[in-house]
């Protein structure tokens, strides 16, 4: 071939591609990166806070996790927790999200919860107690939770709602706030007595 057929078959080339390119419109601005809030972020969170002496605090398990610097908080999605406070007492803790400080121990769960303590020695009659709602707040430092929302309570066969709970984890105590409890008593049965 000719080098002047090859020039202009390039030249018409060129032009139907910036013609092609034209045609497509402008061009979106670039996205602009901003500062991110999270320090860092984690997917399939397993983890263990041990105490001073260096006994299991509590199991972790969360399906996410991401730092927060500026208010230096843990917030998780979809968490268990197995915590075990004193010797005595153990509990299991769901929630949809969560938001755990580590220096100051400082707990907030939202997006509902279940708070439940189970048995560690078979000694114990008791009944594990259960306990639902909205948002459970509390601190593991002190081992200490409360709810100002509405809580759904379960022992055995007894079941109340509260407009409120504090607890005491580590010993095991409840406080609930204006207790509704729903009572059907026994179907009467009348009986000649003689």
């Amino acid at each position: 071939m000719n080098t002047r057929v090859l020039i202009v078959l390039a030249l018409i080339i060129a032009a139907i591609a910036g013609w092609f390119f034209q045609q497509q419109g402008e061009i979106a601005p670039p996205v602009s990166i901003g500062a991110s809030d999270v320090d860092y972020e984690a997917t399939d969170i397993k983890a263990v806070q041990t105490n001073e002496q260096g006994d299991t605090e509590y199991e972790l398990n969360a399906e996410s996790l991401t730092h927060n610097p500026v208010t230096n908080q843990d917030e998780m999605s979809g968490i268990t927790m197995n915590w075990e406070p004193s010797d005595e007492q153990r509990y299991r803790i769901q929630a949809g999200s969560a938001a755990i400080n580590q220096q100051t121990g400082e707990l907030r769960l939202s997006g509902g919860f279940t708070l439940a303590s189970e048995e560690k020695t078979a000694a114990t009659d008791i009944e594990p107690i259960k306990v639902t709602g909205q948002t459970l707040k509390g601190n593991t430092k002190s081992r200490q939770v409360y709810s100002d929302e509405p809580v759904k309570v379960e022992q055995g066969m007894n079941r109340f709602q509260a407009s409120s709970m504090k607890a005491n984890l580590e010993t095991g105590e409840y406080e609930f706030g204006q207790v509704a409890v729903s009572f059907t008593p026994a179907e009467r049965k009348d009986k000649a007595l003689f």
